[in-house]
């Protein structure tokens, strides 16, 4: 027998996917029962409206995987260059999983529902706050040279990557010459590092 947090789980997950492909506007609550094979009123037991249920969907996909990345920073003792690359290779597989769909779901609901574009702005927050302690960790051992703007420099870090994953799921189906993730991961990091590099 399924547990209740098992339920609001499949919930979401089905809620994901149909936010993703449909929008958040143009999906309703009773297509999120269906894609979840349960019946047409349960989500509400677990969910007030749709918009707690995207809370719950974006809580879901980012949260762990930001709490992973944290994990990784607080107990990593190689070098700076070596844990920027292991939390790049973190976002990927993220990026590449079904979650990673989120960040196009963000970036294309964010506009029409500003409540929950101010909720999803904590995970942004969170994300680039990891960069900068990647990058004081590298200028304070002197790997990288020195950063004036900390929060600029891991913004300019963070966006292509989200900008890559919202391409993928939008344009990158309709363009036939598209660059594929292993050359852009790697183009990526050598663009990066030797930037950071004294």
């Amino acid at each position: 027998m399924r547990r209740p947090q098992d339920r609001a789980s499949e919930i979401a997950r089905a809620a994901l996917d149909l936010f993703v492909t449909r929008g958040f506007a143009a999906t309703k609550l009773e297509d999120v029962a269906r894609a979840a094979s349960v019946s047409k009123g349960l989500p509400y037991v677990y969910f007030k409206n749709k918009e707690e249920l995207f809370k719950t969907v974006i809580s879901e996909a980012m949260g762990g995987p930001l709490s992973d990345a944290n994990q990784v920073i607080e107990g990593f003792e190689g070098t700076t260059e070596d844990l920027l690359r292991q939390m790049i290779d973190g976002f990927r597989a993220f990026e590449e999983s079904p979650a990673g769909g989120v960040v196009k779901l963000i970036l294309a609901e964010a506009g029409n529902f500003p409540e929950v574009a101010r909720f999803c702005n904590q995970f942004n927050r969170r994300g680039r706050d990891l960069f900068i302690r990647v990058l004081r960790r590298g200028v304070d051992s002197g790997e990288f040279r020195p950063i004036s703007d900390l929060d600029s420099t891991a913004m300019v870090l963070v966006q292509p990557l989200a900008m890559f994953s919202v391409w993928k799921r939008a344009l990158a189906p309709f363009d036939p010459g598209r660059v594929d993730s292993d050359q852009f991961y790697a183009a990526y990091l050598d663009f990066v590092l030797k930037g950071l590099r004294p």
